[in-house]
């Protein structure tokens, strides 16, 4: 018994360091330069993707956290779905939408757009 306990904490540390290590790589592919989007009074920062239709969205460090807006306070990940949203929209995609995403590495999320009727790679 107390194998099968070894072995499964090898694997779940294995799972973890791989799925660390697959984020920082990720991130890597993202353009350095960044863009900054106000929502509800917090600052994010908003990284295209260098070939897909992605984008990298984290709080900017340091920012000040504005009371909410709304009567229910948006978690991390509403907040930084809906600053990529309004990322879109800022620079004329509009009709982009956000179809899926999460979290990469701790509150760097990757949220990926489509873009119906562009046609083009990258909106």
């Amino acid at each position: 018994m107390r194998f099968i306990v070894v072995i499964g904490m090898v694997a779940t540390a294995n799972l973890v360091s791989c799925s660390s290590t697959w984020g920082w790589a990720r991130m890597n592919t993202y353009h350095f330069q960044a863009h900054t989007v106000e929502l509800e009074g917090e600052k994010f920062k908003v990284y295209r993707h260098k070939t897909d239709n992605s984008l990298m969205v984290s709080p900017t460090p340091g920012a000040s956290q504005a009371a909410p807006k709304f009567v229910d306070p948006l978690t991390l990940d509403q907040k930084l779905r809906s600053t990529a949203q309004r990322y879109l929209e800022n620079t004329g995609r509009g009709s982009c939408r956000i179809t899926k995403g999460g979290a990469i590495q701790g509150e760097v999320y990757e949220f990926w757009f489509d873009c119906p009727g562009w046609g083009l790679p990258n909106g």
